[in-house]
This record gives C-alpha cells, sequence and structure tokens, in this order.
C-alpha cells in the first residue's frame, strides 16, 4: 500500500486519534481526551488495529493506565501486542467526552465493554418506553375528547319519523 495514501493516525467514527504507539511507549497528554486501546489485528483496514477499549481522561491524568485496566488487558494478550491512540480533546467538558466515548462504544462494541447488554439496545429500550408513553397519553386524550363531545351533545333522541302525505285518522271507539 502507498504510504501518502494513508492518513497519519488512525480513524474511528468520525474521530482521528493520533498513530497507535505501544502500550510500553505512550505518553498521554496533559489535556483532556479519549484514548483507544488497540491490538493488531489484520482483518481490519485501513490500518491493522482492533479496539479493544476506549477510555475518557481529564485534565493532568496520571502517565499510565489505571492499575484494573492494565491487568485487564495484560490477560487479553500480551503488553507488547498492546497499542494506544489518543485523541486529544483540549477545552472540551466531561460530559463531551463521555458523548464521543459513548458514540465510539456502540459503534465498535470493542471486547472489553461488552460488560452487559450493548449500549443501543438500552436506547432502542428506552426510546420505544418512550413511544408507548406517548401512545398512552394520547389514547387518553382521545377517549377524554371523546367523552366531552358525548356530554356537549348529549344522548341523541329517536329521530322523529317524518311523514309524507296525510295522516290516517285514528278508529273512533264507540
Amino acid at each position: 500500500m502507498n504510504p501518502y495514501l494513508v492518513a497519519p493516525g488512525i480513524r474511528f467514527d468520525n474521530y482521528v486519534f493520533g498513530e497507535p504507539r505501544r502500550l510500553t511507549e505512550v505518553a498521554i497528554p496533559k489535556c483532556a481526551g479519549v484514548l483507544a486501546i488497540l491490538i493488531r489485528d489484520p482483518n481490519w483496514a485501513p490500518k491493522s488495529f482492533q479496539p479493544l477499549c476506549f477510555r475518557e481522561f481529564g485534565n493532568n491524568p496520571q502517565a499510565t493506565l489505571p492499575p484494573g485496566d492494565a491487568i485487564r488487558l495484560a490477560r487479553i494478550s500480551q503488553a507488547d501486542e498492546l497499542f494506544v491512540s489518543v485523541l486529544a480533546l483540549p477545552f472540551s467538558t466531561a460530559g463531551q467526552r463521555r458523548e464521543i466515548l459513548d458514540e465510539l462504544i456502540r459503534a465498535y462494541n470493542p471486547c472489553c465493554q461488552t460488560v452487559g447488554p450493548p449500549l443501543f439496545q438500552n436506547d432502542l429500550v428506552h426510546k420505544l418506553d418512550e413511544l408507548e408513553k406517548k401512545n398512552e397519553e394520547q389514547t387518553i386524550q382521545v377517549r377524554l375528547l371523546l367523552d366531552s363531545i358525548h356530554r356537549l351533545f348529549g344522548p341523541q333522541a329517536e329521530p322523529r319519523r317524518r311523514t309524507i302525505g296525510f295522516l290516517p285518522e285514528p278508529a273512533a271507539t264507540n
């Protein structure tokens, strides 16, 4: 592959992370951002790195990963095979970083973050609950409207039968 055609860094969704570096060589920037922990996978293209997990980090982060993450990832593979790519977001809020993190997790479903049902299923369940609630409210409103119309006009008396022509005289009683 022509090295001039490949952009520097690695792209996940709409975000361009820095060039992947070995876990042992990574230097996390002093600003806030999101990082991706990767492993080599020849099935991924254009760069052969598969994300294992995405993490958010705030201002003045620790120089290394939290010990729990490092131990969990070491079980998956050798530390030499793990890579880290950083997306620096210097003027971002924690909410913005969390939104990006959730978006990346939904898009790539990394193996270290698949505890429980995937995020998109939770979103669908939440949306379905909202739609059911909205439908229930609209049904109640329609019933109330029909009841008020019924009360306004009252029960309909049977319409009088119109006759055309003369009415027969009642029979005379003697």
